[in-house]
């Protein structure tokens, strides 16, 4: 059965098999690939939170009961490009298949990757509820890291029917000590949907929770420094992963760029020599100690293209007064980095 006819399926005229024979699919549909099971773990609040929402919420704790929900699978086909961006993602993210359904909406977690700094989460809905083209999630934090003060990213959220939508979240946590585990801890427990184009809003239950192990990279250091006349930015290094590149650095702006700029932030346009592009003028997560003197982040993108020898990162400042009043680009030297074959 394709994709397409998957997800045009009518659910009531589904025939229901016993739940040997859906493990028994299930099984046979991911031996093939390297994926992985997520180890679970649940601490006594978030239990109880479950517990107290059962009367308006059904939750699917287990991939043995989620796996018995006609629902989706291979969400992150649908935010491939022409690039192949996420091309390995399928074959090295962790299967994580938890789905929750409250209020009439069912949300479900497909799979999930963390590449040592960044972490990348695909997501379903289905809807009883008309959101029109474009819905958001409300949520105290969009994902949670335990231990982490903070994480910053970016997520999108596509419809394909009338009653369904995909979303992919990546995110970088921020943890105080400046060092990343080899297994993190996510949680996830969104308050509400709303429409982009009306007043709906639809609140509900919905909480997940699972492990993720930090996937092996190779780790090419460049320190190579820009200077530029109120910008240094120094590109630290390039790890390389099966499934994500991602470029660490660090800058420092003078007081005087500051005082007339508040906010002076990277954006990064990356290619390899034989044409491909990686990002187009993307940002990254990040913090600053000092209200933005320095700054320390990283960006991620795709795994290399097979064939590429360099690696060309442009980078441009933002300076910004915020708030959409003005900003200006600072346009920094390009770093190549000669690829290790």
């Amino acid at each position: 059965m394709s994709m397409k006819e998957w997800i045009d399926m009518d659910i009531d005229q589904l025939e229901l098999l016993d739940v040997t024979d859906i493990e028994k699919a299930r099984v046979k549909q991911h031996v093939l690939k390297k994926r992985k099971k997520a180890p679970f773990w649940h601490n006594i609040a978030v239990a109880a939170v479950i517990i107290v929402g059962a009367s308006t919420a059904t939750g699917f704790a287990f991939p043995s009961l989620a796996s018995q929900i006609p629902f989706m699978d291979n969400v992150i086909n649908y935010f491939n490009d022409e690039e192949q961006h996420y091309k390995n993602f399928e074959a090295f993210s962790t299967d994580i298949g938890l789905t929750e359904t409250s209020n009439g909406i069912t949300v479900m977690i497909d799979n999930a990757v963390y590449d040592g700094t960044n972490i990348t989460v695909s997501f379903a809905i289905e809807t009883d509820h008309d959101f029109g083209e474009a819905m958001k999630i409300s949520a105290p934090n969009w994902f949670d890291i335990v231990g982490a003060s903070g994480s910053g990213g970016s997520n999108q959220i596509t419809k394909i029917s009338d009653t369904r939508y995909v979303g992919l979240s990546t995110f970088t946590p921020h943890f105080k000590d400046g060092k990343y585990p080899e297994t993190v801890e996510v949680t996830w427990s969104p308050h509400a949907f709303y429409s982009m184009s009306n007043d709906l809003e639809v609140k509900g239950d919905w909480s997940f929770d699972f492990s993720l192990d930090r996937l092996d990279g190779d780790i090419q250091l460049v320190n190579e420094t820009i200077q530029h006349k109120d910008v240094s930015f120094t590109l630290q290094s390039v790890e390389f992963t099966d499934v994500s590149t991602v470029i660490s650095y660090e800058q420092a702006v003078t007081d005087e760029l500051l005082e007339q700029w508040p906010s002076v932030t990277p954006v990064f346009y990356v290619t390899d020599d034989l044409g491909h592009v990686y990002i187009n003028g993307t940002g990254g997560g990040g913090v600053s100690p000092d209200n933005g003197k320095t700054f320390k982040g990283t960006t991620s993108f795709g795994a290399i293209q097979e064939g590429a020898s360099k690696l060309i990162i442009q980078t441009v400042e933002i300076a910004s007064l915020g708030s959409g009043q003005g900003h200006n680009e600072i346009e920094l030297e390009p770093i190549v980095i000669e690829l290790k074959q």
